[in-house]
């Protein structure tokens, strides 16, 4: 085992290799790469067995909302369950959302097996199963902050958040021959069973270096140190705006693709999965690079994502949809793991949980409100306009971000400057 070790090591950047000598991280990402497979299979199996149970004339309104339950409560659970969840350790947060989702997950399939599931029990069991989740993401993140040193948070970030986006290359392929094999229903028996695996891993986690119990941080205060910390207000705003403008462009990429290439849905494969496979290039960059300078970081993956997808606005074509997506993968997969680094910097150790649950309750929203919006947009502007007027707006983004950033570091500069002057007029 050790010489097994020795050789991934050699093989592994030094800033994966510092963070997997840590004993309690290395134990977790068995459990992390699972449960993400799990999730990636399930991108597909919700909408799938909607599909199933849904009378053929609602089937577009009970997949909408099947969808919306998987996600969208989560939001609702991060802004009122913080009284009982903000102080909990990261550990523990990982494991209760593990648990509700996997036990949830095993009862639909079960329920379905026996003909006693409909499309309203279905909706319902999944807004259940993610009231929990922001508190599960927060956990994990917490979970790195708290495991490994600042210098190497960066890197921890990047190596879960590599295996989250393969997952959802290699998920949907999976989730297509378990359901054609066995139904869709197995598909969420499988992210059951990939839930309870991460459960177990995390049951066995000893959690040293972690904070085992903090203060309950009420939403106020989360809203306050918010407004004391102008960068982590504009670095939320920024990134629910980058997220919402990122929403009509899967709307939009179908009708392109549809209207511009007979229809294929080999072609659409074919565009995702370039942005699929760019994604898990950028993220694992990511994590091999310790001083990168985040800010400028962060609005270059803003400005560079935004003018990725020009091209394939402008040509339509499928050379320029491969080029593009697969370059726009590769640029806007790091955003995640630089922000979540970024806000772990400026945060207060003890409200690293209540914070990071917020951030992911109102990002949990974003993209979908921005899909929502990617209907009207598309039959106002036509699919290409619509990638074109996100590309656009997403660039302008990046530029007015820039320049707050400049306006207020020059704010800064002139208050310091200014303090030693009144300091020196009182003596």
């Amino acid at each position: 085992m050790t010489e097994v070790r020795r050789r991934i090591q050699r093989v592994l950047p030094q800033g994966y290799t510092r963070c997997l000598a840590n004993p309690d991280f290395r134990r977790l990402q068995p459990g992390f790469l699972v449960s993400f497979l799990g999730d990636g299979m399930s991108f597909i199996g919700v909408a799938w067995l909607a599909v199933e149970l849904a009378a053929p004339a609602d089937r577009s309104l009970v997949v909408g909302l099947a969808v919306a339950a998987y996600s969208l409560p989560a939001a609702l659970g991060s802004l009122t369950l913080g009284r009982w969840l903000s102080g909990r350790n990261a550990k523990s947060l990982i494991l209760v959302n593990a648990l509700l989702r996997g036990t949830l997950f095993a009862l639909i399939p079960v329920l379905y097996w026996t003909g006693l599931l409909n499309a309203a029990t279905y909706i319902a069991l999944l807004a259940l199963s993610s009231i929990l989740h922001a508190w599960g993401i927060a956990g994990r993140q917490t979970f790195v902050a708290e495991t490994l040193p600042a210098e190497d948070r960066l890197a921890g970030h990047a190596l879960v958040g590599s295996q989250e986006t393969l997952s959802f290359i290699t998920g949907p392929p999976l989730a297509g021959l378990v359901s054609a094999a066995f139904g869709p229903a197995a598909v969420l028996a499988g992210d059951a069973v990939s839930y309870f695996y991460l459960a177990l891993v995390t049951a066995r986690v000893r959690g040293e270096g972690t904070i085992e119990r903090r203060p309950a941080v009420p939403l106020r205060r989360s809203g306050k140190t918010l407004a004391r910390h102008p960068e982590l207000m504009g670095l939320l705003a920024l990134t629910f705006v980058f997220y919402l403008l990122y929403g009509p462009i899967e709307v939009a990429v179908p009708v392109v693709v549809a209207e511009r290439m007979g229809s294929d849905p080999t072609v659409l494969g074919w565009i995702w999965g370039a942005f699929g496979v760019g994604a898990v290039i950028g993220t694992w960059v990511t994590g091999t690079l310790r001083r990168l300078p985040l800010w400028p970081t962060v609005l270059g993956i803003v400005a560079g994502w935004g003018l990725a997808i020009l091209p394939f606005a402008h040509f339509g074509t499928l050379a320029a949809g491969i080029a593009g997506f697969g370059l726009g993968g590769l640029i806007y997969a790091p955003y995640g793991p630089v922000t979540i680094t970024l806000l772990q910097q400026k945060a207060p150790i003890e409200e690293l949980v209540s914070l990071s649950a917020l951030r992911s309750a109102i990002l949990v929203i974003a993209t979908p409100l921005g899909a929502a919006l990617g209907g009207p947009l598309v039959g106002a502007f036509g699919a290409a306009g619509t990638i074109r007027l996100s590309g656009q707006t997403t660039v302008g983004l990046a530029v007015l971000g820039a320049l707050l950033i400049l306006l207020l570091r020059r704010r800064r500069h002139h208050r310091e400057r200014q303090e030693p002057l009144v300091s020196t007029e009182r003596r």
